[in-house]
């Protein structure tokens, strides 16, 4: 099929040398000329914007003409088909809301032609032309069948044309025959051809909906195929074009449902009954639905509608049933073709009340195992689906972790924000809930836990059928709840909360200080391992009274650590001023994070700018030793002061606290978060097995002139030496503090053992081992201000060590070492030892 213009012209003999002579004697001759030309035209090509206007055309003859369109069009008109001598017309357009088009306007003198062509640009640059299926199945009987096509092409619809190409018995296709055309011909090019069968397609009409055609009866006994093709050009002769397949059968109408009777939970939803057998799927608008309600309802209160039978089966759509008692209707469906053949199907459609609202008190007060409510509760969704930092990932075997638990867990505030519950969907796909939605969540089927110590509740067992409404998110209706450390109870578990005045203790590192080498690999951790030992780092923070709370941050978070591709030895990512934390308040006690005086509570951060500590300090540094300079010294990086370790030996040793590993000392045994030499190591035999006493190491500063509210303590340590023969490190230690000199010391007031853990290694790892080295803080009594000298003590409290466990896979849950050991005499200094990656006194 021909789709481009054919022009036909027959112009005088040196028209265009005539027209130029015509404009230079316009230009450059003062005395009056006469044009006396058979029939011209100022220029043939006009370039039009999109939008609405109009322009003029020059005509040039010397006797009778006419103008006519080279096709109608709606889009464009002329002020007058017809005149004599030298004119001009007026060529009026509208504004192009489709893709650019062109239309000819031909001036005819006797036998003489010349055409202008007039091309408008168009709004749409990007043409989208087809159909919503790619193929149709028919029956044998005639009818008219609807396709709906997806289009962008509203506004230039009409201009769409159509072909259809049959096949013969063979699968050979035949020449395309016109059914809709719109070529810019004047003298009809488009002839029918010979086709390999009898057409069976006609009556093609195109909207910007679809397509409807009528198809014949099949008489030949056996399937026929044809393609409907639909295309279009824009005025530079590009096509758009989509193909229907069409196959016509020689079978009758079939339908049958899967099932009969159906019963539907009570809110408002889009329903689906599966068809076993189902041939109508075509014919779904020439379908009679009718629904019968058993109990009559006035016109505009249908609560079942929307009927329509698809590929999938029988859909419709229920309203929210808000009465106290189920409700049924009956819906028949219908079909009959033009040779009479017919075919019905029944469904009989309950659905139930809609549950009562629950408050999150009744639900926490229920006795823990399977929910029996018929019943909702209604909060707000706190946590971010996008985030991996959204709970811990639960070990799975000895080196395994489920990290598609976080993707599956939700946590929702109640609408007060005074409730939180820990929700887990049974699959990632479950999960469809959008951070600061409200949320309609039916209980009925799932698994109520509840942790008694500290107490929190979990909600497992969901699916997306239990999510009964969803609201579009709204971070504004979220409920302010702000809170002091010391103001948070076992309530706020699971709830958003905004955690004021808080500064990060270690302030020299990433938001996980731990060794990325025994964290799985992955994107965020190319360097990891394919047998971790630990998917999430707690991070310690504090206020201005001293309180702390730890944040957690999965290994997945790519925000936890700067990439290697940084290259600076200390830098920190994490905030250095204080603020506003706001986080989830959770309780995890997920191996190995544990094993860390983690609190009560701690705090998981959604995104990196919700830990908004953007303030100056609050706080102020004494002295601090962070072995940055990688010397192996005692002189501090900070203030002054001095360390006094007795007759302990003095090394280098590796810290977790910085960013990327520096690629200096550690060859191939450095890891991205292991810095050797970043902090320092203390050997001897750390118990008095004559005095039965612990031995200590002292560090003494002046708080001369110094005043303040609060005085804190803070060390970042532990023992383990990426291997397991440095483990006997004593594990319990008392503070102790000294006004005096020295000459003194009583214990620290309500302060408990300051515990240090074995970090993970590659061989023999145990289970309960943590990740880096933990953080602890302690606040120091009032009469250490305004101080020449104060001295703090460390002393081991008892004989408590660690050992290295069995390796076994079998039973790695059990395979624990952490305060498994007893200091003994043999241990050596070499095994008995403190690492120590921070120190630091502050006050504020």
């Amino acid at each position: 099929m021909k789709t481009s213009l054919n022009k036909h012209k027959r112009s005088a003999a040196g028209l265009l040398i005539a027209v130029a002579a015509f404009a230079a004697a316009l230009t450059g001759c003062q005395k009056d000329f006469e044009m006396d030309l058979p029939l011209a035209v100022a220029a043939r090509e006009l370039s039009l914007s999109k939008e609405a206007g109009s322009t003029h055309v020059l005509v040039y003859s010397n006797g009778e003409w006419t103008a006519r369109f080279t096709r109608n069009v709606k889009w464009a008109s002329l002020n007058k088909l017809e005149g004599y001598g030298n004119h001009e017309i007026v060529f009026t357009y509208a504004a192009n809301y489709g893709i650019s088009r062109k239309v000819g306007v031909v001036f005819q003198k006797g036998e003489l032609a010349d055409t202008v062509m007039f091309t408008q640009a168009g709004t749409v640059t990007e043409p989208s032309l087809a159909f919503a299926k790619p193929a149709v199945a028919l029956l044998k009987a005639p009818s008219r069948i609807f396709a709906p096509i997806d289009t962008n092409l509203r506004y230039c619809i009409d201009d769409v044309e159509a072909s259809v190409t049959y096949y013969d018995a063979d699968g050979v296709p035949g020449e395309p025959v016109p059914v809709v055309t719109r070529a810019e011909s004047e003298e009809g090019d488009d002839k029918p051809q010979a086709q390999p069968v009898t057409p069976w397609i006609s009556e093609v009409a195109i909207t910007h909906e679809g397509v409807s055609f009528a198809v014949e009866g099949n008489e030949a006994g056996s399937t026929r195929l044809a393609d409907l093709t639909l295309f279009i050009e824009d005025a530079e002769g590009t096509a758009t074009t989509s193909v229907l397949s069409i196959s016509q059968g020689i079978a009758e109408p079939s339908l049958k449902l899967d099932s009969s009777v159906e019963t539907y939970e009570g809110y408002a939803q889009q329903c689906t009954i599966p068809a076993t057998t189902n041939n109508l799927v075509p014919y779904a608008d020439q379908i009679v639905y009718d629904i019968t309600y058993d109990t009559p309802v006035e016109e505009g209160n249908e609560w079942l509608s929307e009927p329509m039978l698809t590929d999938e089966g029988l859909t419709f759509s229920l309203t929210q049933n808000d009465s106290s008692e189920a409700r049924s209707a009956t819906l028949n469906l219908s079909y009959a073709d033009a040779l009479g053949a017919s075919v019905s199907a029944v469904c009989k459609i309950t659905q139930k009340a809609y549950p009562t609202a629950v408050d999150f008190a009744t639900v926490r007060g229920m006795t823990p195992g399977e929910i029996s409510l018929a019943g909702y509760i209604e909060g707000f969704v706190v946590s971010d689906p996008a985030s991996k930092n959204i709970v811990s990932s639960p070990q799975t075997g000895q080196y395994a972790f489920d990290r598609t638990e976080n993707d599956r867990t939700v946590y929702l505030e109640s609408t007060d924000g005074r409730y939180g519950f820990c929700l887990k969907f049974a699959t990632e796909d479950d999960n469809t809930l959008e951070r600061f939605s409200k949320v309609r969540l039916s209980l009925d089927g799932a698994i109520l836990e509840k942790k008694a110590v500290p107490e929190c509740y979990t909600i497992t067992g969901l699916t997306a059928a239990n999510i009964l409404d969803t609201s579009t998110p709204d971070e504004f209706k979220i409920p302010v709840k702000t809170k002091r450390i010391a103001e948070l109870t076992d309530d706020d578990i699971f709830t958003l909360v905004s955690v004021p005045d808080l500064e990060i203790m270690c302030k020299d590192g990433a938001y996980t200080n731990c060794t990325d080498g025994y964290s799985l690999k992955d994107d965020v951790n190319p360097i990891g391992a394919t047998a971790p030992r630990w998917d999430v780092a707690p991070l310690m923070c504090y206020d201005k009274t001293g309180e702390v709370i730890h944040m957690l941050t999965n290994a997945a978070v790519p925000w936890r650590r700067f990439s290697s591709g940084r290259d600076l030895e200390f830098y920190s990512v994490v905030a250095q001023g204080s603020g506003t934390f706001r986080g989830i308040v959770v309780a995890d006690d997920v191996a190995p994070v544990r094993f860390g005086d983690l609190g009560r509570y701690q705090l998981r951060a959604m995104t990196q700018g919700e830990i908004a500590l953007t303030e100056e300090p609050f706080s102020k540094t004494i002295v601090e030793w962070n072995w940055n300079d990688r010397q192996n010294d005692l002189t501090p990086e900070i203030g002054e002061g001095e360390i006094d370790k007795y007759d302990a030996t003095q090394a280098g040793s590796p810290d977790f606290n910085n960013v990327v590993c520096s690629g200096n000392g550690g060859g191939t045994s450095e890891q991205k978060g292991l810095v050797p030499n970043g902090s320092v190591v203390l050997s001897r035999q750390w118990w008095d097995f004559d005095k039965d006493e612990g031995k200590y190491f002292d560090i003494s500063f002046s708080t001369q002139g110094i005043t303040g509210s609060n005085l804190i303590f803070g060390i970042v340590w532990g023992h383990g030496n990426m291997n397991n023969t440095s483990l006997t490190g004593p594990a319990h230690w008392n503070l102790l503090y000294s006004v005096d000199g020295g000459t003194t010391f009583r214990p620290v007031p309500d302060c408990p053992i300051i515990k240090k853990r074995s970090i993970v290694w590659w061989s023999g790892t145990s289970q309960d081992s943590t990740p880096g080295y933990t953080e602890h803080l302690r606040r120091l009594p009032a009469d250490c201000f305004g101080k020449e000298k104060v001295v703090l003590r460390l002393q081991v409290a008892d004989k408590v060590t660690d050992i290295a466990p069995s390796s076994s896979a079998s039973t790695y849950p059990t395979n624990l070492g952490i305060e498994k050991g007893t200091l003994t005499p043999e241990i050596t200094a070499a095994n008995c030892q403190v690492r120590i990656g921070t120190l630091t006194i502050r006050y504020n």
